[in-house]
């Protein structure tokens, strides 16, 4: 029943609309219906199933997990793998199972939640468009199918706490299909149309208003179907193969058929639904991109002239669209694409290019829900452009509330309608005028069916107000059981069986008589002594002789020590206190004092330390001979001078000397290097002086090592210089001269001058040549005027290359031959041939073919081609194909394997294969007896395959524990007390005596749980109190029995500050020591007009202060201060 409901659970949550094919470009068929068939989508096969009842279904599914890291990584995964599968439909009818594992490192709401928005996400990724005109809704027209995510078991998946994730499958149930044939006519035919269209080199606007053309040239409206679609002939109005194969459609139909073609020839194109304006009625159109851009089309009206050209504007914004014609359902496309025009396509498109002349045309009236707007056109030649500009707002409805029609009346479980019109538009609106009236009053009426032991009966049902009636079950009463005889008794562990019989019907049944269990005793118990571990021994039943379980070993003993004569100490060991056991002769050592430590002599060196080396000396104990060795530092060099030092001159470099030791006799540290000093010049002397047409000099002598040095002193200043005389003009490239003479007499100085070359100032281009289609051309040489030279020499221009047209088919090529195509040269008019490469064989057909069988052999069959009829190709044999089995099982249980049978419904042969018993799938252990002091716990768990159940123990028995709520009693002669208590005592234990050591004293009756009463003699004195448990733990309370009363010791548990609101009560709970004291307590307040406390301790507050409860026992007072502050 369990799994029934399960599968029909599973059924209801996959949302399903199968209305047609599958679109793939040919019909799919299973030759022998083939065990396994290999998917598209990685690692994924149809693996067919055939159920008792004969049903067969072939399950598509992978023996790989797949495995993502996060959520958006799984919808888009699982949208894929989908997508392939729902495309390719590789058998039929089929179900899918994609194993999955979801992580998450923690719950996630979209898989959570109720509303499934994870099997929603996966939905929207597998149709979402992608170009291709079999996805998107190219797909979802023929099958739209929804998966669900669960556990393996096809319940509610749940997250794995433990390996943080989603484990399960993703579930699609029983796929199937109506319209094979008919799809695929539907494709075969569209391929022809749209290779008749020729629209390879088309632009995207050309394509677009072909495709409609030749819709609105081949499609009918079918206004039969869309009248009366139950009674209509035609029943493929929706998809697309009715608009190809009857020539009939309607609004949607034609929105499937323009989707399929543009998206087929390279327009990306999108299929959207909603309400037409005015109407209300439902609709479908499309949006497709054009040059980047979207646009809405609408194929179900499509004006064409005479000729059949497509008329008026066809591509439409998002205003016009949405203030015209049509309000979407939702708006998924416009907040999914950005790029959707606002404006019609002839507003930036048409000849004008966007500079359009509007003429006002009129005025387009605001209707209740729509805009007004003022329409213009443009005048301009050829162009369609229309604008509206909206500028009256909707009128809004004016619904006539004092004429309505009552169109659903009132009963208890529906309201009053009342639907009223508006008095423009004559739109409807349904009011609620009467609410319901509350639900059905059921008053219990007769027992229409009795009820058995076994099956419900039935009672029937009046409601009070509309007297509607209902049948409710009477639930069954169940047998009544009695044993009526032992067929085979319990043993320890082994159930039994009882006949039983009901004592209403007479029915019987045997029922199972649980085990006895074992009766355990101990066996093999051995005691623990100082040299020998003990044991526990083992546990056996006393009935049936089983060991139920092993015993522990027992630590051993301790030992029993006997004092022997001390070790005396060493330099190195402490005293050493001796002892041996008297039981079992083992000796033990332990130190008493320190270690004496050794007592040395002076150290002795053998090995002298050097400068750099270690050396070592000795020393040796006294009393026991031990020595010991340590080393001697290295003195290091005590005695060092310097060596080969020199002092720097002025020229000369220094040096600062190395260091020496003279007792080891070598150097430790090399010198450096010191820089010479340099000259010490003095301010210089002029040893020659200096004139206008000679230099002078300078002696300089160092202060340190007297060398000289000399300085040139430069002549006079004083000549007088004449205008100059050009000796030598300057060129474009040479430089020129001017000489300067000295005009004082008796002076013949005179000095050159040069004068900067005048460049080339008067150039011009020569040799210039153009460049043609094949000849290369000359930028040109650049010619100096002046200098008669060519200053640059120029560059060659590469040829320009042929200008050559689109060309023009001088002879056509074939399937085999070649063809000719001729270009011209738009600037020299050249001209060129270039071959047209052979068409080939596209275009081929299979003849002769054989579908291969079980009992023979088939043909894959000739190919041909098409157009020119050749024979391509010799087909193959095909092998003999597989059986096509029929398969039974009988199947396994937990513990017994099953059997699978197969017949070949062709050839009739047989063959058969067990399956393997499934094993046990016991639940989750569940403690169906608790430990108690004399037994273990006790788990169970269940097959929940078949029912089985297994039973064992765990843990430990339950140590014995016992509390009481006093240590020790003290009471007046002949008091009685019930105030003493035993709790604490653990499960399956209970006191099995009270007893007391001088009855005389005291005496004590008691119960098994815990309470008791204790009763004073009439003489004073002591006596113990026993309490015995059946664990055989016991506990002794003291009891004193003097002449005097109880008195107060200890008040407990009252607070020393409370605080109240005003008119709020506390209950005060004090605990008196000793709890045989038999005084009464006694309760004060300090002031009544704040807080008042009654005789049982009851604190009431009154209005806002402080007070003092005073408690108090008997004669002597004990006095516990509370302070109530009373809130406002």
């Amino acid at each position: 029943m369990k799994q029934w409901k399960q599968r029909i659970a599973c059924l209801l949550a996959v949302v399903m609309t199968v209305t047609g094919f599958f679109p793939w470009n040919s019909p799919v068929s299973v030759h022998a219906e083939e065990s396994v068939i290999k998917s598209s989508a990685d690692g994924f096969e149809y693996r067919l199933k055939v159920y008792e009842s004969g049903i067969k279904e072939y399950i598509c599914t992978s023996d790989t997990t797949q495995v993502y890291d996060n959520y958006q990584d799984a919808v888009k995964g699982l949208a894929d793998i989908s997508r392939k599968i729902l495309t390719e439909r590789k058998a039929e009818p089929f179900t899918v199972k994609i194993p999955v594992e979801i992580k998450a490192d923690q719950k996630v709401d979209g898989i959570e939640k109720g509303s499934n928005p994870f099997n929603d996400a996966v939905h929207k990724e597998t149709y979402k468009e992608t170009g291709n005109p079999n996805e998107g809704q190219g797909l979802a027209q023929f099958l739209d199918a929804r998966g669900n995510l669960l556990n393996d078991k096809l319940d509610k998946i749940t997250y794995d706490e433990t390996t943080k994730s989603y484990k399960g499958v993703f579930y699609y149930h029983m796929l199937s299909h109506q319209y094979a044939e008919r799809y695929s006519k539907t494709i075969t035919k569209l391929k022809e149309v749209i290779d008749s269209l020729n629209l390879d080199e088309k632009s995207d606007y050309e394509k677009c208003k072909t495709i409609r053309e030749w819709i609105g040239k081949n499609v009918k409206y079918d206004r039969e179907y869309a009248k009366d679609p139950a009674n209509c002939s035609r029943r493929n109005a929706h998809d697309m193969t009715g608009a190809i194969l009857d020539g009939y459609a309607v609004c949607d139909g034609y929105a499937n058929l323009f989707h399929y073609m543009a998206n087929a020839t390279g327009l990306l194109t999108l299929f959207e639904e909603g309400y037409q304006i005015g109407s209300g009625l439902q609709h479908a159109w499309n949006l497709v991109k054009i040059d980047g851009t979207f646009y809405y089309t609408d194929c179900t009206s499509i004006a064409l002239d005479k000729d059949g050209n497509a008329t008026g504007e066809f591509l439409l914004g998002q205003d016009t669209m949405f203030n015209l014609t049509v309000t979407p359902k939702n708006n998924d496309i416009e907040n999914t694409y950005s790029n959707i025009s606002k404006d019609d396509w002839s507003k930036e498109h048409s000849v004008c290019k966007g500079n359009h002349n509007l003429v006002k045309t009129g005025e387009g009236p605001a209707t209740c829900e729509t805009m007004g707007y003022t329409g213009y056109y443009c005048t301009n030649q050829g162009c369609i452009y229309r604008y509206r500009d909206y500028n009256k707002e909707p009128l809004g409805h004016n619904y006539d509330y004092t004429n309505g029609e009552i169109t659903q009346s009132q009963d208890c479980t529906h309201p009053e309608i009342t639907t009223y019109r508006c008095t423009r538009c004559k739109a409807p609106i349904e009011v609620e005028t009467k609410p319901s009236l509350g639900g059905h009053k059921w008053q219990p009426g007769d027992i229409i069916k009795a009820p058995t032991c076994t099956v419900n009966g039935e009672q029937e049902y009046t409601c009070t107000v509309c007297n509607q009636t209902k049948t409710e079950p009477v639930k069954a009463t169940g047998h009544d059981w009695q044993i009526n005889k032992i067929l085979s008794a319990a043993t320890c562990t082994s159930n039994g069986i009882a006949r039983y019989i009901c004592k209403t019907c007479g029915y019987g049944e045997n029922h199972t008589i649980n085990a006895t269990g074992h009766k355990p005793e101990i066996r093999n118990k051995k005691e623990a002594t100082c040299s020998s571990t003990g044991y526990t021994g083992d546990t056996y039943c006393s009935v049936c002789n089983k060991k139920l379980s092993s015993g522990e070993t027992i630590n051993k003993k301790e030992h029993t020590w006997v004092k022997q004569d001390n070790i005396p100490a060493t330099c190195e060991k402490g005293e050493m206190e001796v002892e041996k056991c008297s039981v079992c002769g083992e000796t033990k050592e332990t130190q008493i004092s320190d270690p004496l430590g050794h007592d040395f002599r002076e150290w002795k060196i053998t090995k002298e330390p050097t400068c750099t080396k270690y050396g070592t000396k000795k020393r040796i104990c006294k009393r026991c001979n031990e020595y010991e060795i340590d080393v001697i530092d290295p003195t290091g060099h005590q005695h060092t001078k310097i060596i080969d030092k020199k002092a720097a001159t002025c020229e000369e470099k220094g040096y600062s000397g190395d260091l020496y030791c003279e007792d080891c006799r070598v150097i430790i540290q090399l010198g450096q290097e010191i820089a010479a000093t340099g000259h010490t010049w003095d301010n210089g002397e002029i040893t020659k002086e200096p004139t206008q047409t000679a230099t002078g000099i300078r002696t300089y002598t160092c202060k340190t090592c007297q060398k000289t040095r000399i300085e040139t002193i430069p002549m006079l200043k004083g000549h007088h210089w004449g205008n100059g005389t050009v000796i030598k003009e300057p060129t474009c490239t040479e430089l020129g001269e001017k000489i300067y003479h000295c005009t004082d007499e008796d002076c013949n100085e005179s000095y050159t001058e040069t004068i900067k070359a005048t460049g080339h100032q008067h150039t011009k281009l020569i040799n210039k040549k153009d460049a043609t289609c094949e000849e290369k051309g000359y930028s040109g040489d650049t010619y100096c005027e002046d200098c008669k030279q060519i200053i640059k020499t120029g560059k060659a221009i590469n040829p320009t290359g042929h200008d050559w047209d689109k060309g023009t088919v001088k002879k056509a090529a074939t399937c085999e031959s070649e063809g000719i195509r001729e270009y011209t040269c738009n600037t020299c008019k050249k001209t060129k041939e270039e071959t047209i490469a052979s068409t080939g064989h596209t275009k081929t057909e299979i003849r002769n073919k054989k579908a291969a069988t079980c009992k023979e052999e088939g043909y894959t069959g000739d190919t041909y081609c098409v157009t020119c009829g050749k024979k391509l190709a010799e087909g193959k044999a095909i092998p003999k194909t597989d059986h096509d089995w029929t398969i039974t099982e009988t199947p396994a249980t937990c513990e017994k394997d099953g059997v699978r049978t197969y017949i070949c419904d062709v050839c009739h042969t047989t063959k058969s294969e067990p399956i393997k018993a499934i094993g046990h799938s016991y639940g989750a252990w569940t403690t169906t007896k608790e430990a108690t002091i004399s037994s273990k716990a006790e788990q169970q768990r269940t097959c929940s395959t078949c029912g089985k159940e297994e039973i064992t123990t765990y843990g430990e028995k339950l140590r014995p524990t016992i509390s009481t709520n006093a240590t020790s009693l003290k009471l007046k002669k002949k008091q009685t007390t019930k105030k003493f208590t035993v709790t604490g005592l653990a499960k399956g234990d209970y006191i099995t005596s009270w007893t007391s050591s001088n009855k005389k004293i005291v005496t004590v009756t008691g119960n098994q749980n815990g309470t008791c009463k204790i009763k004073a003699g009439s003489k004073t004195g002591k006596a113990t109190i026993t309490i015995k448990l059946a664990s055989g733990l016991t506990k002794q309370i003291k009891v004193t029995v003097q002449k005097k009363a109880v008195t107060c010791s200890k008040i407990k548990n009252v607070p020393k500050t409370i605080k109240l609101k005003k008119k709020q009560t506390y209950q005060l709970k004090p605990v008196i020591n000793p709890i045989t004291c038999t005084n009464k307590i006694k309760y004060k307040s300090s002031n009544k007009k704040i807080a008042k406390v009654s005789s049982t301790g009851k604190i009431t507050a009154i209005k806002p202060g402080k007070v003092k409860i005073t408690i108090s026992v008997g004669k002597k007072k004990f006095v516990s201060n509370v302070n109530v502050i009373i809130k406002k």
